[in-house]
């Protein structure tokens, strides 16, 4: 993945940065600004890569699934809107003290760090498998105290800085963008080295440690300071700098409350897109939040600069532009990512599109404050309810796009319902910023009908466009997929051919016809050779449902429970005749939630077999399934003598990682089976289980298909192989596999595979 783009990006706003560094040293009274602005660029770096790091060490304890992930993430935000509120409240009270409970605050935030890992680990044992309302309770619980002390530091410092300038919105332009785009940065680094080389203990530890350089340095520069040079103080009269008086703050919040919903929701619609143009790749989110954050952070500082000497009405028109324009052009962001990757160009190259519109947005929050809030002695607290405003309304985004509008619209209508809401509050806005006697001037008018006007055209350009980000240039991409289904839980695309793509991935074929075999069923069928009577299977993802349906029907089973997080191929199951009897065979169980916590969530569950046939290993969130600390819970759950069967997918490090936690195992072609007693192949009994199988009624191997015979003949060469030097279409022992592979990387929680690794291969 080619993340050049984003990188340019981040040295633009770095030039931006050290110029605005430079003008404020410039001033005698501004240079103490200068350090805390740079001191607020490192406490923005930590605060990122703590909020991916948490987030992935949550989703292995409540899931990965839509509803846990838009919990875990709401609670992070609401965290810091009740920060936000803390941080205004403790400025008003104690003003000449902000620089030093700014570094009591971070040095709060790195010891929580330093232990996040452990506290969240120690609170598994006792809340893993929790119901929705628990898991929303727990998140709050575990991540209020440090998001908390996060959210204190804008308006704590917006005081301080507000005293000394006489400026509200360049005060909080600049702290907002020098924080934000230490974020940006760290979000790059995740994406490229941190994770990749640190894991999620390395990331922390760094996060940690940069929290007590900043938190030391903020705390002895707070206490050393003499902050009682009345001369430097603006005068608490002040109100306004403008031509005219200054709007109320509920106006304020008002706006940056939409423009924090309209945010949110691109930040989940561009998501899905960028998972589907990256086959699903663990970098692709950072790499998006860092293009956000970094055109956030711009927006900001030039909204900053553009606000200065403007009054109310001025201000209220540059706001309801940029969030016209940003309504305008976000319906075409997705279009242009999949005709980038059509062109069989690197998709990232987008990224100045998705940069430039979150300027239009990250210019908000300060053009807000300008509006509504003086430069006195309350600024940081109403800097607070204007910047908590601006939390809610992106938690509200979360949720409610997240878990309702892309179930139930779509990539396509949440992209053009998204742009109409932030078009025609723009226009709203800018109404307001107009004199009621003096009409409007043609170019606005123009303005407002060109924009709105560009949304609904916007919608043909979707034509083709799964298709395009999911096939790119090949010939897939001009041949109309047969069925698409969107869900909150994601995208899963049908081809002609019956291939199933799940979230820009490969995920098999409706095909249960082993003489046939375009998905290798011979897999499935393979269990019944080491594991001959199971009476019941577990089945972690359901796909196509051919496994499903090959499972069930083993001559003896007596029952098979699925676990699926996505819903979505229920419905497509029901659309497919040879395997729609699943849904109704009384053997089947089929539950809809996140695998492992499902696992977590019924510890006393036993099996004879669990079958697994994920995704490859190199897919976000994918060694969830895969880490030592995963076997070590499906180990809980098999019956004496049980075996687990999944899917390496070619990897090397998947199968020693097996074979690290079970004594026993055997290679499948590139399926392994472990165990915690022997595992042996009874050629014979496989065989006559085979000829038995049938399904809706029908022998799988019919005798009088000539065809037949000729599979079963390949199946037992199959068996035979495991005699042979190894090859990848063969049977291998765990012996075998020892001493061929040697050392390998060794999957766990904390180091997550090959999940950030640019290449398939972290080799």
């Amino acid at each position: 993945m080619a993340t050049f783009p984003v990188l340019a990006l981040l040295i633009y706003d770095l030039i931006v940065f050290l110029g605005a560094i430079s003008s404020e040293r410039k001033s005698p009274c501004l240079r103490d600004s200068a350090l805390i602005s740079v001191l607020f660029f490192f406490a923005g770096m930590p605060a990122l890569v703590y909020q991916i790091v948490w987030q992935r060490a949550l989703f292995a304890i409540y899931g990965v699934n839509a509803e846990s992930v838009a919990v875990v993430v709401s609670a992070f935000m609401l965290g810091l809107g009740l920060g936000s509120l803390a941080g205004g409240s403790l400025s008003a009270r104690f003003p000449r003290r902000a620089i030093m409970l700014f570094g009591v605050a971070e040095l709060g935030v790195a010891g929580f760090g330093l232990s996040s890992l452990r506290i969240f680990h120690w609170a598994s044992t006792f809340t893993a498998g929790a119901s929705l309302p628990y898991t929303v309770v727990l998140s709050l619980l575990l991540l209020t105290i440090p998001t908390m002390l996060m959210g204190a530091s804008l308006p704590l410092l917006v005081e301080y800085l507000v005293r000394f300038s006489g400026r509200v919105a360049g005060s909080v332009a600049m702290l907002y963008f020098v924080n934000t785009f230490g974020s940006a940065v760290a979000c790059y680094l995740c994406a490229t080295f941190l994770l990749r080389y640190g894991g999620q203990s390395g990331s922390v530890l760094f996060a940690a440690i940069l929290n007590l350089l900043v938190g030391a340095t903020a705390f002895f520069l707070g206490r050393n300071k003499q902050e009682t040079d009345a001369g430097h103080q603006v005068d608490s009269q002040i109100i306004s700098r403008g031509d005219g008086p200054m709007r109320p703050l509920a106006l304020a919040m008002l706006i940056t409350g939409i423009s924090g919903f309209i945010a949110l929701g691109y930040e989940m619609v561009w998501f899905r897109v960028f998972v589907l143009a990256s086959s699903d790749r663990a970098p692709a989110f950072a790499l998006l939040l860092s293009t956000y954050l970094a055109g956030t952070a711009a927006g900001s500082y030039i909204a900053g600069k553009v606000s200065e000497g403007k009054g109310a009405s001025e201000v209220l028109r540059i706001i309801g532009l940029v969030m016209l324009i940003a309504g305008a052009v976000s319906p075409y962001l997705p279009p242009l990512v999949a005709f980038l990757k059509w062109k069989n160009t690197p998709f990232l190259l987008s990224a100045v599109a998705f940069f430039a519109t979150a300027a239009l947005l990250g210019a908000v929050l300060p053009l807000a404050c300008k509006l509504s809030v003086p430069a006195d002695l309350q600024a940081g607290r109403r800097v607070s309810l204007v910047y908590v405003s601006n939390i809610l309304g992106s938690t509200l985004g979360s949720l409610s796009i997240g878990l309702v509008q892309l179930n139930h619209f779509g990539l396509r209508d949440v992209s053009l319902q998204l742009g109409a809401c932030a078009a025609l509050t723009g226009s709203v806005v800018f109404a307001f910023g107009c004199h009621k006697s003096v009409k409007p001037p043609v170019w606005a008018i123009a303005t407002v009908i060109v924009a709105i006007g560009a949304i609904p055209i916007a919608s043909r350009f979707y034509l083709g466009l799964f298709e395009r980000l999911i096939f790119g240039g090949s010939a897939n991409a001009i041949m109309p997929l047969a069925k698409v289904v969107e869900n909150r839980n994601g995208v899963v695309a049908i081809t002609r051919e019956g291939a199933v793509w799940g979230g820009g991935v490969y995920d098999g074929y409706f095909n249960i016809d082993p003489m046939n075999d375009t998905n290798m069923i011979m897999r499935a069928f393979a269990l019944s050779a080491f594991e001959p009577a199971p009476k019941r299977i577990l089945e972690i993802g359901l796909s196509s449902g051919s496994w499903a349906q090959v499972l069930v029907n083993q001559p003896g089973l007596q029952s098979l429970e699925i676990v699926e997080i996505n819903p979505g191929y229920l419905q497509l199951i029901g659309e497919y005749a040879m395997v729609r009897s699943i849904l109704q065979n009384p053997k089947v169980n089929i539950i809809i939630d996140d695998g492992r916590r499902w696992l977590l969530a019924h510890p006393d569950a036993r099996y004879d077999a669990i079958v697994q046939n994920t995704s490859f290993y190199w897919r976000d969130h994918t060694s969830n399934l895969l880490s030592v600390d995963y076997l070590q819970i499906i180990r809980q759950h098999l019956n004496p003598g049980g075996v687990f069967y999944f899917n390496t997918t070619g990897s090397d490090d998947v199968i020693a990682t097996g074979l690290h936690v079970f004594p026993f195992g055997l290679r499948v072609v590139n399926f392994l089976a472990v165990s915690d007693s022997p595992i042996t192949i009874d050629k014979d009994h496989w065989m006559s289980t085979l000829r038995q199988y049938k399904i809706d009624g029908y022998l799988v191997f019919d005798p009088t298909i000539p065809k037949s015979e000729t599979t079963l003949m390949s199946y037992m060469l199959l068996a035979d192989s495991m005699k042979q030097a190894p090859t990848l279409q063969s049977i291998e022992t765990a012996t075998s596999l020892n001493a061929r592979l040697g050392k390998r990387l060794i999957i766990t929680d904390d180091n997550m595979g090959s999940e950030w690794w640019t290449g398939e291969s972290n080799r």
